[in-house]
Order: structure tokens, then sequence, then C-alpha cells
């Protein structure tokens, strides 16, 4: 289904850029009054920017113990603050609509007071009600002053790790959402929002909204590696529109201490990034930072590029930050007191400030009222924060986990479009097909049966991926729901979650879990825990298979068995599979799970065949699957090791008499202990079988986890069968001795026998 030949052009030439516009925007408030800007609009910005002084300003106060909210009270957290930066948030989020979306930094209270403040003043007064969760007197106008106090009291509450706060204080500042007005989260991981941000554009491109994204990052993001591999794939020309993300750089400088200008990279200007990605250079620019009307200008200009679907953009937002990276960084290590003092000159609030005022739209000390009423509404939000209660621990699981499912799909994602009729595989005499096709059927019978459901990942579309497991998809489906990326395991990752909060339901397939490191933290730190560190608000229904094991030669990038590396992150589901069954009635139900979900195939059981019913069926997750019974000892096992350990149970009751009983977990994450446990309760022995390295492998902890349970009952201490402590090595007879066999488990039963 290939669309495009590349055919060689070896002729003489040369390549051509374009020129990136740089700081265009030189008018003033009185040149654009009631034509761009109106005095309302005017109004605003200048409000929120004193909210987000105040608030910083507010920080400080109490970090040096000018300001007490209560006399007890002790701030704690990260104090990344954005003191100068005031216009580039206010600026950018003015000139977007109430239900576009954003993605927010460490540095993020700006964007967080922002975008709160600016949606809230679009709403409706029956939306206002909503949003507040109660019923309000008064008129819209007094609705709504309560609903910004509301607002900023969440903003500090949750800054305070307080119940009350936006993320029920799991998050703190640098991780503050508020997904009902479009705050897809702010990131402690610098650069980490990228993938997120573009994976959201996606998502409101297939599902034919026409929201628009602004991934706010800050410099420092654009030497990270998920940076270039979002840009890549936001410019990716199988997209035919471009996707409508705007990234948004506050280049106030400075990573942390390393400035991007002179020492970390050979640019200038960071714009000239965007000409890398595309032939338009992400329509790149140099923007005023300290200017909140230049950035309206150009993030209005390049919201309407990216809504008409000729994004992304790439906006270069010239500003600095006044205090160093923390509260406790000694700033004046690495800048000069004239360099400080000559951004100072630019303040952005000052600077509005004198705009306002010479439009005539406030007088000066109409400036100051307004400037000391923010400041008293957000110290009159920290004394309410700081009487207010704290989490109580008996809540500390709550967020972690939807535990919902996809039961009924919504009618306009039931009407499903296909190129041609969905491949049939055809069942043995006895109903049995591979391993690899029951895969297979399971995300056709999905894609089916719901629209949002896309599938994509390196080769994955005309190939059918490296196991041949996706083939024939892209022939049903086509290129819109079934297609490539290029090698960025993290952009693969970070994307899925992006789509997977703001409505698609994406399986993305890691070719090898080797690979999964490439992306861990879009695994370990985005995936697993932007639900909890939010509060619990979105659900990410994201699927990322991937496969393990041994036994084809590939070594030690390609064979390593990792299960136990994404079982230790909390707020990821995690699936093994031993048959061709169980693969199919567990992925569909990963599918449909609203949590994220790690499904493992190993790579020597695609071809497997097993009976798999041709009528729909679901298993759920955290249910083990008793093989085999028996009552001398107990064999756990998962993934190609079922096979393993059946194989030596045969051996053992052909051979020496020994009744085995082996046990599947299925899923390690939620992991059915009380079967197992059972099973151990019955026989009094326990041997684990996994292909991992013994040391930290999932086994070690099913160990723990079942002698808490089976302490009394056990008759000898558990063993486990597993792999060498090396990486896999790639020659035959080292790559059988690293390998579990039924002969190891065999010998080790025996052993275990002999025992107690």
């Amino acid at each position: 289904m290939r669309e495009v030949d590349v055919f060689p052009d070896m002729s003489p030439g040369e390549l051509s850029f374009g020129k990136i516009p740089k700081c265009r925007w030189q008018k003033r408030l009185k040149d654009v009054l009631d034509e761009m800007v109106n005095p309302q609009l005017a109004l605003e910005m200048l409000e929120t920017m004193f909210w987000i002084r105040s608030f910083e300003n507010l920080i400080v106060e109490m970090r040096d113990g000018r300001f007490k909210p209560r006399e007890d009270f002790q701030f704690v957290g990260a104090t990344h603050l954005s003191i100068g930066q005031e216009a580039v948030a206010v600026g950018a989020i003015a000139a977007i609509r109430p239900d576009d979306y954003i993605t927010s930094t460490h540095r993020g209270h700006g964007h967080a007071i922002a975008k709160g403040a600016f949606a809230l003043r679009r709403m409706s007064e029956e939306e206002l009600r909503r949003w507040l969760g109660r019923d309000v007197s008064g008129t819209r106008e007094e609705i709504l002053e309560t609903a910004i106090e509301e607002h900023l009291y969440r903003t500090v509450a949750e800054l305070f790790g307080k119940e009350d706060g936006y993320c029920r204080g799991r998050g703190g500042g640098m991780h503050i959402a508020d997904f009902r007005v479009g705050h897809l989260g702010a990131n402690a991981i610098v650069g980490g929002s990228c993938g997120i941000a573009v994976g959201a554009a996606m998502a409101a491109w297939k599902l034919g909204t026409d929201r628009v994204v602004l991934c706010m990052i800050g410099d420092g993001a654009t030497q990270n590696g998920i940076f270039h591999e979002s840009a890549n794939f936001a410019c990716m020309a199988q997209f035919e529109r471009g996707l409508p993300v705007v990234f948004v750089v506050e280049n106030n400088q400075y990573a942390m201490t390393g400035q991007h200008y002179g020492e970390v990279t050979g640019i200038d200007y960071l714009a000239r990034r965007g000409a890398a990605y595309d032939m338009h250079m992400m329509h790149a620019e140099v923007v005023n930072g300290m200017d909140v009307l230049a950035v309206y200008d150009a993030v209005s200009r390049a919201v309407e590029l990216a809504r008409n679907g000729d994004g992304p953009v790439l906006l270069d937002c010239e500003c600095y930050r006044y205090y160093g990276h923390s509260l406790s960084d000694q700033r004046m290590k690495y800048r000069t007191a004239e360099e400080e003092e000559a951004w100072r000159r630019l303040d952005p609030i000052d600077n509005f400030s004198k705009q306002v005022i010479e439009a005539g739209v406030l007088t000066e000390s109409e400036v100051e009222e307004m400037r000391q009423r923010c400041d008293e509404q957000i110290r009159q939000a920290a004394i309410k924060a700081a009487n207010a209660p704290y989490p109580d621990p008996a809540t500390i699981y709550e967020g972690l986990f939807s535990n919902t499912m996809c039961d009924e799909v919504p009618e306009k994602y039931r009407h499903v479009s296909v190129i041609r009729r969905a491949r049939k595989f055809q069942r043995d005499s006895e109903g049995r097909i591979m391993y690899r096709h029951a895969i297979c059927e399971a995300l056709m019978e999905e894609m089916m049966r719901d629209s949002r459901v896309i599938l994509y990942g390196e080769d994955v579309a005309d190939y059918g991926g490296a196991f041949m497991v996706t083939a024939g998809l892209l022939e049903t489906f086509g290129r819109g729901r079934v297609f490539n990326t290029a090698i960025s395991e993290a952009a693969i990752v970070g994307t899925a979650i992006g789509a997977a909060m703001v409505g698609l339901r994406p399986v993305v397939e890691i070719m090898y879990i080797d690979f999964i490191l490439l992306a861990m933290d879009q695994v370990g730190n985005q995936a697993a825990k932007m639900k909890y560190m939010s509060g619990g608000q979105p659900k990410i229904p994201l699927v990322i298979r991937t496969t393990i094991g041994g036994g084809r030669g590939y070594a030690g990038q390609h064979s390593q068995s990792l299960e136990a590396v994404v079982t230790h992150f909390p707020g990821l589901k995690v699936v093994a599979p031993a048959t061709a069954y169980d693969a199919k009635g567990l992925l569909k139900t990963a599918i449909r799970d609203d949590d994220p979900v790690i499904f493992i195939e190993h790579q020597m059981l695609y071809t497997n065949k097993d009976v798999v019913p041709e009528d729909e069926y679901l298993i759920p997750l955290g249910v083990a699957r008793i093989h085999r019974e028996g009552k001398d000892l107990t064999i756990c096992a998962w993934s190609k090791m079922v096979e393993v350990s059946l194989e030596a149970a045969r051996i053992l009751e052909e051979q020496y008499g020994i009744d085995a009983e082996v046990v599947d977990p299925r899923t390690l994450i939620p992991c059915d202990y009380e079967t197992i446990a059972a099973s151990v309760n019955k026989t009094g022995r326990l041997l684990l079988v996994c292909q991992a390295p013994e040391t930290g492998c999932f086994a070690e902890h099913i160990a723990y986890q079942t002698q808490r349970r089976c302490f009394k009952s056990l008759k000898a201490p558990i063993q486990i069968v597993a792999a060498h402590n090396v990486p896999p090595p790639m020659s035959p007879t080292l790559e059988s001795e690293n390998i579990p066999s039924p002969a190891k488990v065999v010998h080790k039963a025996i052993e275990l026998l002999n025992e107690g």
C-alpha cells in the first residue's frame, strides 16, 4: 500500500532554507486597541499577570519568613519560579479557546493560573456553576468572581499539598492539572510533556475536533531527545494535515545554570530548530517574550495556522527568569548584575501597565488598585489553603488506577469504515490458530468495535511488524488508523499517552522490550504517574505491546525479559499471556481497560497454536490460570516459561511419579496472589520459573507475597529457576545454558521435594 516511491536523485544542486522572522511585533496597546485587543481583554491580561506575580512573590515571602499564612504553617516542596516570564504564559493562553489544550512545565504556576482564569472568564453562568460543583446565587459576574477565587485557592492548595488542591495534593505545584479546562498537566521532567502534547494534537485531529494544543516548554527542553522526537512526529508527512500543536518555548536563557547561547548549543536562536523537521521550518519565529501583546499576536497567528491544518508551529519566546532555577539556586554565580538589570528594564508587567495607562484603559491609580487587589486575593487564598486539611493517609491509593472498562462504545464511535473486509484466520481441525494470529484477531475485533482504537509503531503498517503480528490491518483500516512511526520509542509512548488522555484508545508497539528502555521516562514517569499525580483526573486507555525472551540468538539487546522493570512503576498494569487463547482474551480486555497496560508477548510463542473460539470472549486482568492440577508441589510461571513448566511437570510425573500443579498468573500487575497461595497451601512447596536474570526478577516478588500468605504451610524454602545474572548471550551453547529448560525445572523440583 505504499503511496510514495523513493527514486534516486543524484543530480547536483543546493538545499535552501527560508528566513525565520524575529520580533515582528513593534506596536503598543494604543495602536491596536479595539482592533486586535479590546479593553476588556487588556484588563484580563494585566490582572492575570498580577495574579501570577503575586502568587510567586508569595512563595518568596514564605521562604524568607516575611509572610506566614498561619503561625505554625511550614511550606515544603519545590519552588521553581517564573517571575519575569508572565507575558509568555498570559499572552499565549489568552490567544487560545477555552476548549483548547495546554501542557506545562515544572515552572508552570503561571500556565495553570492563566489557563483556569481565561477558561472561567469565557464560561456561561451554567458552565461556571457546573465547574464549581455547587449551586451559587447571584449574577454571572458574581458567580465568576466566586469561581476565580476558587481557582486561585485550589491552585495554592495544590502548591501546599492539600486535599482541596486541583490534584488532591498528589502532584504539587510541579504537576498541577485541571482537565476540565484542558490543562493536561505540568511536568517535572524537562521536555517530558512534548510527546503528550503532540499525542493530544493527533487525537484532536483524528477525532475530528478543531482543538489546538499549546506545548509550553523551556529552552532546556529543546536540547532533550523527546522534544526532537516529538517535533519530528508532529511533522510526519503521512498526517496529511500538520498536527495542531504549537511549541511555545519560554526561552528564559538558562536551562538550570547552563546558557543555550554561547555554551550548550551552537546556535543563536532556538527557532532555528524548526528548520530540521519540515519544509516550512515549523513556521518558526522568534518572539519578544517580555511583551504580552507580542506573544498574543504570535500565538494567535500560530493557532490559526494549526487550526487550519498547517501546523505544527515553533515559537521561540525570548524572556528572562529573575530568580534562579529554584530559590536555593545562587544565580549570581553564573550571571552578572548588568545582564539581570538589562532584562528587568523590560519587565513584562511594568511594560504592559504603562501601555494600559497610555491607552487610557486605566489610570495609574487604578492599575495600582488592581495590583493590590490581586495581591490580597492570593494572600487570602494562601491563608485559606494553609488552614485546609491535608489528604487522609488512608486515601493514599486513590487516583492510582481508574479500574474501569469501556463496556459500551459511544454511538459515534461504533461506525467503522474499512477499506476491505477484515481478514479471517482459518482454524485447523481442532479449532486452533497461532499465537500471533490470535493477537491480530483481537486487534481487528477491537478496531471494528471502536473507531477510537488506533495502532502505530515501528514497521507495523505495510510490513506487519517484526514478527508479522499486525499483517493485514493496514489493508483493512488504512493509514488513518494503522501507521508507521520513526524509530522514536519515547515519542511513540509519549504521543500515545496524550492521545489516550483526550479520547483515543491507542495500541502502540515497542518491537522488543529492550527498546522500552529508550522510552522509560514516558513509560515510568508519564504513563504510570500522570493519573495519580493529577489526583485521578484523566483516564489513560493505552496499551503498549512489546516482546520478551530469547532463543533466536539475538543476544543482549533483543532478548531480555524485563517484565520486572515495568512492574516497578505503580500505575501500570502488566500482562504476559502464555497461550493464544489467553493472548486474545487478555488483549481485548487490555484495549477496553481505562488504564495503561504493558502487554508482553514472547518471541518464541508466536507460532504456537491453541484453541481460540471465534465467538467473542474477554479474560479479566488479575485472574490466574491453573494449567495443570497437582498435589506435590506448585510450579508458578508465565509467558514462555509456562510451556517449559508443563513439559517439566510431564517429565516429573512420568519418570518420578511427582504430581506438580502449574499456575500461570497471566497478569503480573494486578497479580492473583490468592490463587497462587491457595495452590501452595495445598502442596506446601513453590517453584517459580522465569526467563529474567534471578536478581530482581518478578519471581522474587511472588516469592515474597507467597511467603506472607503461606508461611505456616511451606514445607521447604521457595525456589526460583531463572536465567543467569548475565545479559542474554548470542552463542547457541551459552544461550541454551542461560534459558530455563524443562530439565533445569525438573532438577530444581526434585531438589525442592528433598528439602524439609
